[in-house]
């Protein structure tokens, strides 16, 4: 039997404007702690695919890989809203950043 999940209400927005470039990925459940229901969820705004130098973008939106590799968008130009990744719980490292020489963070 498979069940269906429904979410109402709108995602963490965290683009300071409308306007970015992104591309499709496929975000890992390696390191991904679950939560108290279970699911492991990559959170909007995480420097994917490490908060690092080797960095290639921020996650656009949350991405659910409890049951193992899912697909997500991640931004390589644009403007981040460092409030809104704050308030997401989400930190992006000097290295992160300076390796993302087109995304501008917005305090």
């Amino acid at each position: 039997m498979k069940f269906t999940q429904k979410e109402y209400g709108s995602p963490i927005e965290i683009l300071k404007f409308n306007d970015f470039k992104g591309e499709a990925c496929m975000v890992s459940d390696s390191g991904v702690t679950a939560d108290s229901n279970g699911n492991k969820i990559v959170k909007a705004g995480t420097p994917h695919p490490a908060n690092d130098a080797t960095c290639k973008g921020i996650l656009l939106h949350d991405v659910d890989v409890t049951y193992g590799e899912a697909p997500g968008t991640r931004i390589f130009e644009g403007s981040i809203d460092n409030k809104k990744l704050a308030k997401n719980s989400v930190t992006v490292s000097a290295e992160a950043k300076s390796a993302l020489p087109r995304v501008t963070f917005f305090d």
